[in-house]
């Protein structure tokens, strides 16, 4: 008798299992397309000097936000050698050949271990050929794949890649300042980086 009374419970908790698990997959595999796309064209002046000019390509990390705020970090350390900032998401309509900047900063999200897709989209019809390019990877901590795949993209548009480097969300950005906000630190590199890649190029002031 106790088979047959505890049969229907067992049959509904592994039915009621299933339809926990296919609506978890369901949300995961839905968050994951709408993280990727592609943000509304938005091209904005960020300020700085006049004497030479630099680019901002990123695509907008909707979840932590992480490589908005990566990207104005990167501004200002622009900024404060004396360049003149832009930034601009990146989509169809981002122009694929930009021509007047002495510097292009290209910001990818890591998902699955690749550069978000608006990024590669991006890089596979680009001619960059010549251009000054700055490649950050922006990941929770698993990035080695994607900074790779991002450096090979940069390269076959025919930019010039100056350096490569990786930011983290849990990873330690820095093993000696483990009790600092590791957010916080990731943004003070960013900016420090950005303003040694303008001295090293002679750009700004």
């Amino acid at each position: 008798m106790l088979k047959l009374k505890w049969k229907p419970q067992v049959k509904f908790m592994r039915k009621l299992i299933r339809l926990v698990l296919f609506a978890t997959l369901a949300i995961a595999v839905t968050a994951s397309i709408l993280v990727q796309i592609p943000a509304s064209p938005n091209l904005e002046s960020l300020g700085g000097g006049k004497k030479a000019k630099a680019l901002i390509l990123y695509h907008p990390s909707r979840d932590a936000h992480f490589t908005d705020d990566l990207t104005i970090a990167i501004a200002n350390g622009l900024k404060s050698k004396g360049l003149s900032v832009e930034r601009s998401t990146l989509n169809s309509r981002t122009d694929n050949s930009p021509r007047e900047y002495a510097l292009i900063v290209i910001v990818t999200n890591t998902y699955y271990w690749t550069p978000d897709l608006p990024t590669l989209w991006y890089l596979k019809w680009a001619n960059l050929k010549g251009t000054n390019v700055l490649a950050i990877t922006a990941g929770a901590g698993s990035t080695d794949r994607a900074k790779h795949l991002l450096e090979d993209a940069i390269q076959s548009s025919g930019a010039n890649l100056i350096a490569s480097r990786s930011f983290w969300l849990l990873r330690p950005n820095d093993e000696t300042r483990l009790r600092e906000p590791n957010r916080a630190v990731a943004l003070e590199q960013a900016t420090h980086l950005a303003h040694d890649i303008s001295t090293k190029l002679k750009v700004g002031d």
